[in-house]
């Protein structure tokens, strides 16, 4: 029976004999990282391509955790790895680009990451093993947390959780590879703690995007000046984008930079069809363009997302025979001499905005968006909400049907016009992360902070809903992200130069049907960082209370603004009751049907009585004004401005 420890010593002696062959004796007297640093500036090596693209071509969902497989099928990640031998990779990467305690704590697998770490890395040998040429094993590290989380994790956690990762490699490979790292702050704090971990030699990777800069906005000459004095292997680029948009980056990077220069570019742009993603097939074109890079600096080549065993035969053919090209250098400086990079600043999580905490009962008055470029109406309107007594305004349609001003565009102009503050709503049906940043982050730039997350319904605009329109995120995670933001990270988790301020508000429906479930999703909406929570419509004070009742049990300890919508709340009512799923209604509520004898309903009256039940429950009301009822609106704040007086 073969022990743990035969087995280590037979790993090690393999990887021994790898370093041994792709080094050369001449040069043991160097220590590893400045061997291969050596070697990495004298002859072409050729890196493997994508592991990702292969297993989802295998079936392997989008959603699943990749470096799972290496324990659930080994078989099949043991032979891409020999497939990318065989079409002449020098060095292999592990299939642990994914397996950190964050990443894993997403499926479950949290407490696996050193054995999967390790289980990786043996599959990798074993395939590195079974040829006659020298090849390398490279652990593959990614970022702590990745392109979609949503929550900013702190400094100290994350260079806990890359350690207990390299934990994992360092026995089994023969060098480290930390890749697609968005912003130099993360990439930096990752070779720190790999220099402290281990003597193995480091490959750093940025990822760049078309414009030629990093995703925090770096620029190559950035990247060297924090890189290039530290003790690596090699730096370089990899991922996001196809060879064309890299060939400045390297070229820029090679002028300037002491170190070799590492490049693994995408296949190019991918394609999501259903469940899976397609790229282009476009093994001579990478090849050619792999040829291109070493003519611009790069002495090591692969590939990242797309590319296949193909596309690494190709660029093997392509650059054999090729030396790297001369580059004008001063003496690469010894360990002694290298400048440390300066740590980054100690964080600081910004506190929760005074509003609507601090600003007694606030009354918000809400209305539609202009029906076309014609505001007039619309401001005056909205200048007599506020002399009425309205301290805020809002817009009440995150995305109407009809045409109609955009919600953003019809805040700014209130912002500007009116100067007042406005509570912008954001929609999540229909739309991606990356959208909804970009819209919100214009309002952030035009002055516009408030913001109430809702998840929205799917769009039916005469046909049936279209399944296939974007639904990746809810309200949760975009509240998570404005919360990002605010402390310097953006939806990829990048950080960014500058954070925003940004007040969330989440909404909460009074009128659900099942109040634990609603209660549990206002709950997740106040841990992923909601300030605030904006009632649906309320119709009757006795409902409404049973759910706000609960919120502070829940440990919910944020203001409560209550919606009211008395000018058209029986129709709303109906519809309520009749057409939308897991909802409930009273049969009547304010300004509802009118009452025996014909008298109807007075909406002001009924409306102060409402809110006057849920007193102690709630911080503030936003008051819907629709279009034609001004001057109830107008009284109704009033009473209300005196209501506020007496919280």
């Amino acid at each position: 029976m073969v022990t743990t420890g035969q087995r280590l010593r037979r790993v090690l002696s393999s990887r021994l004999d790898a370093i041994q062959l792709f080094w050369g004796w001449e040069m043991l007297s160097e220590d590893s990282r400045s061997r291969l640093r050596r070697r990495f500036a004298e002859q072409i090596v050729v890196c493997d391509g994508a592991m990702g693209t292969m297993l989802h071509s295998t079936g392997v969902p989008l959603d699943r955790s990749l470096c799972e497989l290496n324990v659930t099928k080994p078989r099949l990640v043991r032979d891409l790895h020999a497939a990318y031998v065989s079409a002449g990779a020098d060095i292999i990467q592990t299939n642990t680009f994914d397996a950190n305690r964050l990443r894993l704590s997403r499926v479950g697998l949290e407490d696996s990451v050193v054995e999967l770490n390790i289980a990786g890395a043996r599959l990798a040998r074993d395939a590195a093993r079974d040829t006659d040429r020298p090849v390398l094993v490279a652990g593959s590290v990614g970022p702590a947390n990745s392109a979609t989380a949503v929550s900013r994790i702190p400094r100290q956690m994350r260079a806990e959780v890359l350690r207990e990762q390299m934990a994992g490699l360092i026995d089994w490979v023969d060098l480290l590879m930390l890749e697609t790292f968005g912003d130099l702050d993360s990439l930096v704090q990752a070779v720190e703690v790999a220099l402290q971990e281990s003597d193995l030699p480091i490959v750093a990777q940025m990822t760049f995007g078309d414009d030629g800069r990093t995703l925090r906005g770096e620029d190559p000459a950035a990247v060297v000046a924090a890189l290039d004095r530290l003790d690596l292997a090699a730096i370089g680029a990899n991922c996001t984008v196809g060879p064309a948009a890299l060939q400045d980056v390297i070229a820029e990077l090679a002028a300037s930079a002491e170190l070799p220069i590492v490049v693994q570019p995408n296949a190019g742009t991918p394609q999501r069809l259903g469940r899976q993603v397609r790229y282009v097939h476009n093994t001579a074109y990478f090849a050619a363009a792999a040829a291109e890079f070493v003519g611009n600096g790069a002495t090591i080549v692969g590939g990242c997302c797309g590319t296949t065993p193909a596309h690494t035969r190709a660029v093997a053919k392509a650059v054999a025979g090729l030396l790297p090209s001369p580059r004008s250098r001063r003496a690469t400086p010894t360990l002694r001499e290298r400048v440390p990079v300066v740590p980054s600043a100690p964080e600081h999580v910004p506190d929760p905005p005074a509003w609507p905490r601090d600003a007694g009962f606030v009354i918000i008055a809400g209305l539609a968006a202009p029906q076309g470029p014609d505001v007039r109406g619309f401001v005056d309107q909205a200048r007599e909400l506020k002399a009425a007594g309205a301290g805020v305004l809002a817009i009440t349609e995150p995305a109407p049907p009809a045409t109609r001003v955009g919600p953003v565009a019809a805040a700014v102009v209130l912002h500007e016009r009116v100067e007042a503050e406005v509570l912008l709503p954001a929609e999540t049906a229909d739309r991606t992360l990356p959208a909804l940043q970009a819209d919100l982050l214009g309002a952030h730039a035009l002055g516009l902070r408030m913001v109430v997350c809702r998840t929205g319904s799917p769009r039916v605009a005469g046909d049936y809903p279209d399944a296939a329109q974007p639904w990746d995120v809810d309200s949760v995670r975009l509240i998570a992200a404005l919360r990002g933001l605010n402390e310097g990270q953006d939806w990829r988790g990048v950080a960014t130069r500058e954070r925003t301020r940004f007040v969330i508000g989440a909404s909460i429906s009074t009128a659900a049907a099942d109040v634990n479930r609603e209660a549990d999703r206002a709950e997740a909406k106040a841990d992923a960082g909601a300030h605030f929570l904006v009632t649906d419509a309320i119709h009757d004070a006795d409902e409404a209370s049973l759910l706000l009742a609960v919120l502070p049990g829940r440990g919910i300890d944020i203001p409560v603004i209550a919606s009211i919508a008395p000018f058209e709340s029986f129709r709303a009512l109906e519809r309520l009751r009749n057409e939308v799923p897991e909802m409930s209604a009273p049969a009547t509520g304010v300004g509802g049907p009118p009452r025996a004898g014909g008298r109807p309903v007075d909406a002001v009256e009924a409306s102060v009585e409402l809110l006057e039940k849920l007193r102690g429950l709630i911080s503030g009301v936003l008051v819907h004004v629709p279009r034609g009822s001004q001057r109830p609106a107008v009284e109704l704040l009033q009473r209300l401005r005196g209501l506020g007086d007496r919280a």
